[in-house]
């Protein structure tokens, strides 16, 4: 073979040798060329695709996406897209994007595939009919320089069940709590009426009076934490902030729950120094009334409950100290833990929910400040220490004025004519009976109909002066309803109107205010509230 042939032979051979590279290259069997330059230094090219990894990342992500003509044709989707609507791949490509979307959203999608960009909730379509819940959100890329869209499914259908179930959940809360409240109501009410009937004092009445009245307190006390954990752990709690000396507000808790449980052998020693603190009166006190409840609940016999509040450094120090049954060390990282109780018996003779420092710990938050415990273990009691930031107090001489839950009562000497609404007979029955001991002219009604025929029979020598209205009346006119109707009547232009009723959340107190509640008072409801709001009558137009 001559020279010409070898070389020939040659070049065929490297023409050969260069195709199956190629080849190899193309089927994605080479992944780098080490090549050698022109001073024999060796360098090492890589044949990946630059977009590679974001492929994967597009092709592995939990997400749906696709790559949509301007007019909403599919031209790419990841697996997770073509999952999401339950159609094969091959089915998704080429196809409208309408075709997995309800029809009647059509100019919602139009409208986003002109814009190049937006954002909404909708649910899948499968044989016509809706099934993935999901978020679809659209925006502009260019591609080659030919416009595309982005479109990205994220399936929501667990979210909007959690949120779904939540609603009901806090509509559950508040329906119990208005069950709950009803029957409280009605036995505060009994014992009122036992109380002003006993005139005699005899002994076995009024430590039976004694004990209803303390059980009642107990048991409103439950269905406040209750329902105020639960908004307090969602964020949903909302403080009514303004400047007060802390330490009375502990002395009014104290004073509140010893006069709850005179038989209690148990003593609280009180050291108290004014610091004033900028904060919600009524949430702060629960936090103390929480915290010395808990200590006197778990201290034994005639032992010592501990009580500092004061000022210490920058902060306003509240510390409540027991003789108690302890903490367990294991216990003390999780005890304001949600539902968590540090002792579990039979008996359950400490009784409680294991929410009360739960809330006591998000009130605190809420404050900015903190709160502590700590323990040397069972039967060495046990210390809590809350922390808020203090503030300067007022000038001398500074009016402070507290919400509608802390305002002074007034006792009515004069007789006020009163209309009584609420569906439950027991309660009716006993605020009635309350009202009349008081010398009050009361007319009473089962639902808002009934009230309004009432109103409707009233000469101008017989106007109301209050009418307190349950909310959650039967027969299709609530109690805001009945407020707005009375108001729009004749005789009721002047009328103070009061709800008396079981739900107390911040929007239940909201809808009485727009229709026309000049207050709002939550079962069950002190004999001394009911004569505060009837003496406020004189006092309307001050």
């Amino acid at each position: 073979m001559n020279d010409g042939e070898n070389d020939v032979e040659e070049l065929r051979a490297r023409l050969t040798e260069a195709e199956g590279n190629l080849h190899a290259i193309f089927s994605g069997e080479i992944d780098a060329l080490l090549l050698a330059d022109e001073d024999g230094e060796r360098r090492v090219y890589t044949l990946r695709s630059a977009d590679a990894p974001y492929r994967a990342l597009v092709e592995r992500m939990q997400e749906g996406a696709a790559t949509l003509s301007v007019t909403g044709d599919v031209v790419y989707c990841n697996q997770r897209f073509a999952d999401l609507v339950r159609a094969p791949l091959e089915q998704v490509f080429g196809a409208s994007i309408g075709r997995f979307l309800p029809p009647a959203e059509g100019e919602i999608l139009r409208a986003m595939l002109e814009h190049g960009s937006g954002r909404y909730q909708t649910h899948l379509m499968l044989n016509g009919r809706e099934a993935t819940e999901v978020q679809v959100t659209l925006s502009r890329i260019v591609l080659d320089d030919v416009e595309h869209r982005t479109l990205i499914l994220s399936d929501i259908s667990s979210l909007a069940r959690a949120q779904r179930e939540n609603r009901s959940k806090d509509e559950f809360l508040a329906m119990l709590a208005h069950e709950l409240r009803n029957p409280l109501g009605a036995i505060q009410g009994a014992v009122h009426a036992l109380t002003l009937m006993n005139r005699t004092g005899e002994p076995m009445a009024q430590r039976a009076t004694g004990i209803i009245k303390r059980q009642v307190v107990h048991m409103a006390r439950l269905v406040d934490d209750l329902l105020d954990v639960g908004r307090a752990v969602t964020g949903k709690i909302v403080l009514k902030r303004g400047p007060f000396n802390f330490a009375e507000a502990v002395k009014s808790q104290i004073t509140t729950i010893a006069s709850g449980d005179p038989n209690s052998q148990a003593r609280i020693d009180l050291v108290a120094e004014p610091v004033w603190v900028h904060g919600d009166v009524v949430r702060l006190e629960q936090i103390a009334g929480n915290l010395i409840s808990n200590a006197l609940k778990f201290t034994r016999g005639d032992g010592v409950v501990s009580v500092f509040v004061g000022r210490e450094g920058d902060d306003a120090v509240l510390r409540v100290a027991d003789q108690g049954i302890g903490i367990p060390a294991d216990m003390l990282p999780k005890i304001f833990e949600l539902f968590v109780q540090a002792h579990h018996t039979i008996d359950r003779s400490r009784g409680g929910l294991g929410i009360g420092l739960t809330l006591v710990r998000r009130l605190a938050e809420m404050h900015g400040g903190t709160v502590d415990a700590s323990s040397e273990g069972d039967g060495k009691g046990a210390t809590f220490v809350v922390r808020i930031p203090t503030v300067a107090a007022p000038k001398a001489g500074t009016a402070l004025k507290r919400d509608g839950n802390g305002a002074e009562l007034m006792h009515a000497f004069e007789s006020r004519r009163v209309l009584l609404v609420d569906d439950n007979h027991d309660s009716r029955e006993m605020y009635r009976a309350v009202l009349l001991a008081h010398g009050h002219d009361v007319r009473d009604a089962p639902n808002g109909e009934h009230a309004l025929a009432l109103l409707q029979g009233m000469t101008s020598a017989e106007a109301l002066d209050v009418a307190f209205i349950d909310i959650g009346l039967p027969g299709g006119m609530d109690g805001y309803e009945l407020a707005r109707r009375i108001r729009k009547h004749p005789r009721g232009a002047d009328v103070r109107l009061v709800a008396l009723t079981g739900y107390g959340f911040p929007e239940d107190r909201l809808r009485s205010k727009q229709a026309g509640f000049a207050k709002h008072l939550v079962k069950p409801v002190e004999p001394d509230a009911l004569q505060c709001e009837l003496s406020a009558v004189g006092r309307r137009a001050s």
